[in-house]
């Protein structure tokens, strides 16, 4: 007779900070209403399900009887509900007080919409570092998940993994349920005996054990092909049918089961997530490293090979990608601010806070398989909130601060008003952020070409297919072309005010250099590079009472010298065709008008970006003429329906003629003018 196991099954649901409200209502009507439906009619498939801050908000605007429903499904201990960080942030990635904050205000808006207050949380991407125990224990959490791949890190074999261990931080305990790599592969892509199988060699091996699926919800009817296989061909339902035909399998809600069952003993886990987060978190070149060692072990180890690698951590991807660091350090920035200030009885306090913790959802920080960082809705949005923080605690007040603000090594400025903030590095005198605070977006959320792993891969690739297999299998392109247009990588950056000098047939690259700082003021600041092989370089930032942004440029050289000085701008516009986002030229409408269009244009001193749709526009204007080139900026990434296409922003390259005397010096002013959508002239 088989022994006795207990399955416990951990679903979660999320949709990001951002996201388009039709793909809220897609996920919705493929996965989230059809899978409660399911459970509404299998009441004896428990479970414990968590769904993110964003999702529920979205929910409870668009279809409270979904809230109904699961309400039900809770009170007759059907569903045990799981908390978390409200806004599905990456918890060892925030500050304390956000971290107890948001765990504390999910469990409050769980209590109160569904009748339960969780002991469980989802911790976001199952990163898991030490210090966390305390900060979950501190904010109520009894319990949560982490893959089993965490513990095997630590030490622990496989086979030991069938329970749940308690770990502890300055005191304070926390138990942990292993999700098994087993079960989370084959649910729901083998067939349902293929479970039962496992769950069967698990029984065989003692008395007590307890298997953990936990995993996305959205594979049950998001994922590509999953629709069709979980309800279409009843995959969903024949597993239900295959679970109850073998009674020796207990369904236990995780309350219930470390009520039933004591724990296996201490585990003191290491800093780790799920083997594939670990290895797109490593830069391109190790990774390829990664897959080669895990092919080779794989001969001998079979699916325990990655068992026996470490790959990156979730905190790499800060280091690889510039633009997701940027976007961390304000928002810590804005965190110690706000929390400097506290005052919860303020109202327009509460909802800075408010703005904070949606600045702090995950998803656009990281890329992996699915587009995340490379989704320029999800950045953002993630902006929008975190300028309206910005903007709540600049006090209006025009300021100048100078530190290392992104912590990357080299000295920042920020340049505030109540109108707009522009953010200097003194790496290439480049402007890495220029905000807009009264329409809350960033017109520097760009993002620069560079190597990923995938990308060699893409040539293999074929256009569609894939349906029903799990995202992690092999890339599939949404449109024939994208192998190319992935080779072209940008060794500078998307930021702007990236100079470069032409004389006589060669050129000096400004990008790269550090610039001394060389003068500062209540609205300016000065920054300076000496004179080379290229001209002396002098570029005052400066915001102007209006909220505009000037930047003078100063060109000085000892001797006559006679060339172009070529000045890149990089805008995030992220809309690449649309009627109502168009391009202005010297007041009149460009040809071609779009965002996404190339086009040359001479003899310009005016260029106006207009979004009518968002009413808002970006006035540059230059006191020389230009010849002013416009190109796209496209990158190549993957998301789980495969390789595609995105537009990221809009480059704008102008051009001008430079003489420049002995002791007389050659300048050039910019001006760049946030505002409404003006009607094209």
């Amino acid at each position: 007779m088989t022994r006795t196991v207990t399955l416990v099954l951990v679903v979660h649901d999320h949709q990001p900070v951002g996201n388009f409200d039709g793909v809220f209502a897609a996920a919705y009507e493929d996965a989230y209403e059809p899978f409660l439906g399911f459970l509404e009619t299998h009441p004896t498939l428990r479970l414990a399900l968590h769904t993110s801050g964003p999702l529920l908000q979205w929910i409870a605007l668009h279809h409270s009887d979904y809230l109904r429903r699961l309400r039900a499904l809770v009170e007759r201990d059907q569903v045990e509900v799981w908390g978390g960080g409200f806004f599905e942030p990456i918890l060892p990635a925030i500050p304390e007080p956000d971290r107890r904050g948001q765990v504390r205000a999910m469990a409050d808006w769980l209590e109160l919409e569904l009748g339960s207050r969780p002991r469980g949380a989802w911790l976001a991407e199952r990163v898991w570092e030490p210090g966390l125990a305390s900060s979950l224990a501190a904010a109520g959490v009894e319990y949560t998940a982490v893959d089993d791949a965490h513990f095997v890190a630590a030490g622990f074999e496989r086979d030991a993994l069938w329970g749940h261990y308690l770990t502890e931080d300055q005191g304070l305990s926390l138990k942990l349920f292993p999700i098994h790599r087993e079960l989370r592969y084959r649910v729901p892509f083998e067939e349902p005996e293929r479970t039962i199988e496992l769950l069967r060699r698990v029984a065989e091996g003692g008395e007590g054990r307890i298997a953990v699926l936990g995993d996305d919800g959205e594979k049950f009817g998001v994922w590509p092909g999953t629709k069709r296989r979980c309800y279409e061909e009843g995959w969903l339902q024949r597993w239900a049918e295959r679970l109850a035909e073998n009674p020796w399998i207990e369904l236990l809600t995780p309350a219930e089961a470390v009520a039933r069952h004591a724990p296996l003993g201490l585990a003191y886990l290491p800093t780790a997530s799920y083997h594939e987060m670990e290895e797109w978190a490593l830069p391109p070149a190790a990774q390829e490293r990664y897959r080669r060692a895990a092919d080779r072990l794989e001969e001998d180890f079979g699916e325990d090979a990655h068992d026996l690698l470490r790959g990156g951590h979730w905190r790499n991807f800060q280091a690889r990608y510039p633009e997701s660091n940027r976007l961390h350090k304000r928002m810590l920035r804005a965190s110690r601010a706000l929390w400097h200030r506290a005052e919860e009885g303020d109202a327009c306090w509460r909802e800075a806070r408010t703005r904070l913790w949606r600045a702090q959802c995950n998803c656009a920080y990281w890329h992996g398989v699915f587009g995340g960082l490379y989704l320029p809705h999800l950045r953002a949005a993630l902006y929008r909130d975190l300028i309206g923080v910005e903007t709540h605690l600049s006090g209006g007040e025009p300021r100048v601060e100078c530190s290392d603000l992104d912590l990357d090594g080299d000295l920042d400025a920020v340049l505030e008003c109540e109108a707009s903030a522009a953010w200097v590095s003194t790496r290439g005198a480049r402007l890495w952020a220029f905000d807009d605070r009264r329409a809350l977006t960033n017109y520097g959320d760009t993002l620069s070409r560079r190597p990923e792993a995938y990308h060699r891969r893409l040539r293999e690739a074929a256009v569609g297919g894939g349906a029903g297999e799990s995202i992690h299998a092999a890339i599939r392109l949404k449109e024939p072309g994208l192998a190319e247009l992935a080779g072209a990588y940008d060794a500078r950056g998307r930021d702007s005010f990236l100079d470069r000098w032409w004389e006589g047939g060669g050129s000096h690259d400004w990008a790269l250099e550090r610039f001394e700082p060389r003068g500062r003021g209540s609205r300016e600041i000065v920054l300076g590079a000496l004179e080379g092989e290229a001209p002396s370089l002098e570029k005052r930032f400066a915001l102007a009472p209006d909220g505009a942004l000037e930047v003078t440029y100063t060109l000085g050289s000892s001797r006559a010298r006679s060339g172009t000085l070529e000045v890149e701008l990089n805008l995030g516009l992220h809309v690449p065709s649309a009627d109502d986002r168009y391009v202005e030229i010297d007041g009149g409408p460009a040809e071609p008008p779009h965002f996404a269009a190339r086009a040359r244009h001479e003899g310009v001193t005016r260029a106006a970006f207009v979004d009518r749709y968002a009413d808002r526009s970006l006035v540059i204007s230059t006191d020389a003429s230009a010849t002013l080139e416009r190109a796209p900026i496209e990158t190549v990434s993957l998301s789980e329906a495969g390789a595609e296409r995105v537009f990221q922003g809009v480059e704008v390259r102008f051009s001008f003629a430079a003489a420049i005397a002995p002791g007389a010096p050659w300048r050039l002013r910019f001006r760049l003018l946030p505002g409404r959508a003006e009607p094209c002239r």
